[in-house]
């Protein structure tokens, strides 16, 4: 099947599919519609489709990534700024939760929005592991618990050990679910696609009244015991880059706490 197939009826020959097209493997034609310069460096990004607005251009890479899938309008009613601001600076890392399950639903719907996280050369090669079973996310408290105490000599381990003694959860906080990312360890950029997919994530789940807390002490754990893979259900040859606990605050902030002054040199 050819890459690209243009619908000349449709096609108004303004060049914007060739435009943003990231790798050029898109060029223009002589008659001013867009032509196929080098099929193999299409990554299936999906730019050429998306910023058609006539429907003229059809890529069977883009297709062939979920077939059954069909574009989606996109908004033209983005938050205004202030909006977002306030979501960007108010969020903060929950480590109290409200007695309260998060829905499965609730969980599908976070994960489907962070799979729309830019990747490098989106290669979307993330993948996921994630409960709203709070007995699963207490289990796996415990197994890190015990690997730090195995495993650690730092003052600081050691007290988390002390207060884990003492029924207090300082690895993932008594959180009701929890969601972990993980790549083949192949992936040049696995650690950074990760980080922007958790952040996607993190921010749907404040939207929706939720709170999260970055999983680190789990992440550490995932990378260096076996038994803490195997109850999280990661491949051979993948690697944990990160998690975050979930679940609504018990308490709601009622300020934003100062940060340091901008670093910057401007070039």
């Amino acid at each position: 099947m050819d890459l690209i197939t243009v619908d000349a009826d449709k096609c108004k020959k303004d060049g914007m599919c060739v435009a943003v097209c990231p790798s050029r493997a898109l060029e223009l034609a002589a008659d001013g519609g867009p032509a196929v310069a080098d099929a193999a460096i299409c990554n299936a990004c999906g730019h050429c489709v998306a910023v058609c607005p006539h429907g003229a251009l059809v890529n069977s890479r883009v297709d062939a990534v979920n077939p059954d899938a069909p574009l989606q309008p996109a908004s033209r009613d983005w938050p205004v700024p202030e909006a977002m601001d306030r979501l960007l600076r108010g969020r903060r890392s929950i480590r109290a939760y409200a007695d309260r399950t998060v829905a499965r639903q609730v969980m599908e719907e976070l994960l489907d929005v962070a799979r729309y996280a830019p990747t490098a050369s989106n290669v979307q090669e993330i993948r996921w592991a994630a409960t709203v079973d709070p007995k699963k996310v207490h289990e796996l408290a415990a197994l890190t618990a015990a690997w730090f105490a195995g495993n650690n000599s730092r003052a600081v381990y050691t007290r988390y050990a002390g207060l884990w003694a003492k029924g207090l959860d300082v690895y993932l906080r008594g959180a009701p679910a929890l969601a972990v990312v993980h790549t083949d360890a192949s992936i040049a950029f696995g650690p950074a696609d990760c980080g922007i997919a958790l952040t996607f994530f993190e921010l749907a789940a404040v939207s929706r009244g939720l709170g999260t807390c970055w999983a680190g002490l789990l992440t550490y754990a995932a990378k260096g015991d076996p038994a803490v893979r195997q109850a999280l259900g990661i491949p051979e040859g993948h690697t944990v880059h990160g998690g975050l606990m979930l679940g609504y605050p018990k308490f709601r902030y009622a300020a934003i706490p100062p940060r340091n002054p901008v670093s910057v040199r401007w070039i």
